[in-house]
């Protein structure tokens, strides 16, 4: 694990953070990071019977009373989100919703509603120095395959493909999630200091067995010889879900970071690439399937964002830079069978 290297930190070490969705793909590597760095932590659940593997792991691991759990119901539970945030110093806000119905009713308005709703609670919290929103690289652009820097701007159309609307639903909330932070931001110029991280396709291995939810299962599919999602998850950038918590970490703490967009984009992949690399990690796995035929790679050029995020990768820890996609991959795979 790469450790934090900042000389100067805004939260000193040994106060609260919160984080919301703490059971996450993404966020319950966030906090196995701020406990190893010294940090205490709240985070949040729908439900204890949601995770009820999370407080006794964190505390196995690093002790009683360094790891709490807080119930926020829904991202519209204005009051639990209060109640969470009560003495903390820094919030990181990744629950959300992931990508599962063709509604767009069901999701936008209630992740609108959530980063409003942890603003507002960080808002009435002077304890409160820092916080960071787990965007989503979909919410400045999405995988373009014919030609170089075009932006695709509407989240679906109604010739959208049945099987498309999940992930362009998903790409919506968070694009109108991300706005609701900057509007609010720049409505009421909160005393606290607030960034965006952006994750691009998130690889690696899950934090514990029990965490079975985000990018991690369509990956980990494939090697069980399951295609379907090859026309859902279309070629894009991924990072790896350690670097991107750590990217999450240096925006929390490092005080020359404020209001920015940090993109957490290790470089390209397509099925391709992946069914390639499982081939090797896996020579006599005859379940894995054949990658799509003439598959493309998306054009849209990144290299600047993603340059400017290693960079802060880099200051803030230990590390030589972005985890590649063979090494992502394989430690997708360790543990699973």
């Amino acid at each position: 694990m790469g450790r934090l290297i900042l000389a100067n930190r805004r939260i000193p070490k040994g106060e609260w953070v919160l984080v919301t969705g703490a059971n996450g793909y993404i966020a319950s590597h966030i906090v196995d990071v701020l406990l190893c760095e010294g940090y205490k932590i709240r985070g949040t659940l729908r439900s204890h019977e949601e995770a009820p593997w999370l407080e006794p792991y964190f505390t196995d691991k690093y002790g009683v009373g360094n790891f709490e759990i807080a119930i926020v119901t829904d991202l519209t539970d204005a009051t639990g989100f209060e109640r969470a945030a009560a003495n903390m110093s820094g919030i990181i806000h990744s629950a959300s919703i992931l990508p599962s119905t063709s509604d767009v009713e069901a999701v936008v308005p209630s992740v609108t509603a959530g980063t409003r709703n942890a603003l507002n609670a960080a808002a009435k919290h002077p304890s409160v120095k820092s916080f960071v929103l787990t965007s989503s690289s979909s919410a400045a652009y999405m995988s373009v395959f014919v030609k170089k820097d075009v932006i695709v701007d509407e989240p679906y159309s109604k010739n959208t493909p049945p099987s498309d609307l999940p992930l362009k639903i998903y790409a919506a909330s968070k694009t109108l999630g991300e706005r609701a932070l900057w509007e609010w931001t720049e409505q009421e110029k909160p005393t606290f200091t607030v960034n965006a991280v952006l994750p691009s396709f998130n690889i690696g291995k899950p934090l514990t067995a029990e965490v079975t939810t985000g990018s991690v299962h369509p990956v980990r599919a494939i090697v069980r010889g399951a295609d379907p999602w090859f026309e859902v998850i279309r070629p894009h950038s991924f990072v790896n879900v350690r670097d991107n918590a750590y990217l999450h970490v240096a925006a929390l703490l490092d005080p020359t970071i404020r209001s920015q967009r940090i993109f957490a984009s290790a470089g390209k992949y397509n099925w391709n690439d992946i069914i390639s690399i499982f081939r090797k990690l896996r020579p006599d796995n005859r379940l894995i399937p054949d990658p799509p035929q003439n598959e493309p790679r998306d054009l849209t050029n990144v290299d600047a964002v993603s340059k400017r995020a290693e960079t802060l990768l880099k200051s803030s820890f230990d590390v030589a830079g972005w985890t590649g996609l063979g090494q992502s991959l394989a430690e997708s795979l360790e543990d699973f069978e």
